[in-house]
C-alpha cells in the first residue's frame, strides 16, 4: 500500500514538474523573447530580410536557453527535458493544418514555402494571415525545443559536477 501511494506521489510530481516547465518555458519565453526581440529589432533594422527572420528568433532561444538553465537544476528536474515534446506537437499541428488547407488556386508559394512561410515568417513572409501561425505554433516549437535541449545539456552538466564532488 505505502509503495503504490509513493508511485502516486511520484507520477504526480512529474505531470506537476512538467506542467510548470512548460509554462516557464511558453509563457516565460515568449512574453521576455518578445521584450528582448523589440529591444533588438532596432538593430537589424534596414538589414535584409532573411537575416530579419534569423534576428528574429534569436531573442527566443536565448531567452528560452537561458530559462532553462535557471529552472531546469532548481524544480522538477527529470521532467525538464521533455516539454520539447510539446513543442514538436505545436509544430506538427500547425503544419498539418497549414499542409492541408492550402490551395494551388490561391497561393502564389508552393505547399512548402507556404507552410514555413506561416511557421517562422521565411521567404515571402506572413503577411496575409498576420503570423498567427508563427505566434501559435512556430514561436512556441522554437522555445519550447531550446528549452528542452538547454535543460538537457543544463543537467548533464549539474549531474557530471555532483559527481565530481562526491569523489573528492
Amino acid at each position: 500500500m505505502n509503495a503504490n501511494a509513493s508511485q502516486k506521489h511520484g507520477v504526480s510530481r512529474a505531470v506537476l514538474g512538467f506542467m510548470v516547465h512548460a509554462m516557464i518555458a511558453t509563457t516565460g519565453g515568449l512574453i521576455l523573447g518578445f521584450v528582448v526581440n523589440r529591444g533588438t529589432g532596432e538593430l537589424s533594422r534596414g538589414a535584409a530580410t532573411d537575416v530579419q527572420v534569423l534576428t528574429g528568433f534569436i531573442p527566443f532561444v536565448v531567452v528560452s536557453a537561458l530559462l532553462a538553465a535557471f529552472a531546469s537544476s532548481r524544480w522538477f528536474r527529470g521532467v525538464a527535458p521533455f516539454v520539447g515534446l510539446l513543442g514538436l506537437l505545436a509544430l506538427y499541428l500547425g503544419g498539418h493544418e497549414l499542409w492541408r488547407g492550402w490551395d494551388p488556386s490561391w497561393s502564389h508559394q508552393t505547399r512548402q514555402d507556404y507552410v514555413l512561410s506561416q511557421l517562422f515568417g521565411t521567404g515571402a513572409g506572413c503577411h496575409d494571415s498576420e503570423c498567427l501561425y508563427a505566434l501559435f505554433f512556430g514561436l512556441p516549437f522554437v522555445c519550447l525545443t531550446t528549452y528542452s535541449l538547454s535543460s538537457l545539456v543544463t543537467l548533464y552538466f549539474t549531474r557530471k559536477a555532483k559527481r565530481a564532488a562526491n569523489e573528492c
